[in-house]
């Protein structure tokens, strides 16, 4: 009877303390969301660019020249949002601990749930579009290998916020498809198995 009493004890604890790290957790995520954005904006800068300076209507050569000149910058891409991952997934563990291994900021109202979402629409919709601009100018071919750990870091980030912010996964899913058209079946049935 004591364990049990004990374990009831601690749930209630942890419920309590739950709701009280969140908007600190939220405002860190939300800031960690804006620096990425700025990265990988800085990113698709370059990707757009190299994109644009290719001919319509590109050669094979031509293609996969461009894809070549684009593979630091996806590459790139796809690093950051694999760290930023790592980072968020930590932070939710430990919120969930009720370890406080924040900044030191005393909360406030911080970034609410609907602006975290918002935050995400934008990455998404940056990757997205210029994925869309790669794929229309230079083919779905050529750039397929770096796509693939690109989405699957994508949709890595957004599995670890989706623990935060519920119906993330399913927001990005309806984006991408937005966005991408009917390349977009393809490519999220080669992440989202």
């Amino acid at each position: 009877m004591k364990a049990s009493f004990f374990t009831l004890l601690t749930i209630a604890a942890s419920a309590l303390a739950t709701p009280l790290l969140a908007p600190r957790q939220l405002e860190s995520q939300a800031a960690q969301l804006d620096q990425l954005t700025e990265l990988v904006r800085a990113h698709t800068a370059n990707i757009n660019a190299t994109t644009t300076a290719v001919q319509d209507n590109p050669t094979i050569d031509q293609q996969n020249e461009a894809a070549a000149a684009l593979a630091p910058d996806f590459d790139a891409i796809t690093a950051a949002l694999t760290s930023a991952t790592t980072t968020l997934a930590k932070r939710a563990w430990a919120a969930t601990r009720g370890d406080d291994d924040d900044d030191g900021h005393d909360g406030g109202d911080g970034c609410p749930e609907d602006c975290l979402l918002v935050k995400i629409q934008v990455l998404v919709w940056e990757v997205g579009c210029t994925l869309r601009f790669v794929i229309v100018k230079l083919g779905l071919a050529c750039v397929l290998g770096y796509l693939k750990p690109l989405l699957l870091a994508l949709v890595g980030l957004v599995k670890a916020l989706d623990k935060v912010v519920l119906g993330a996964l399913v927001l990005v899913k309806s984006l991408l498809h937005t966005v991408l058209g009917a390349v977009a079946a393809a490519l999220l049935e080669l992440v989202f198995v």
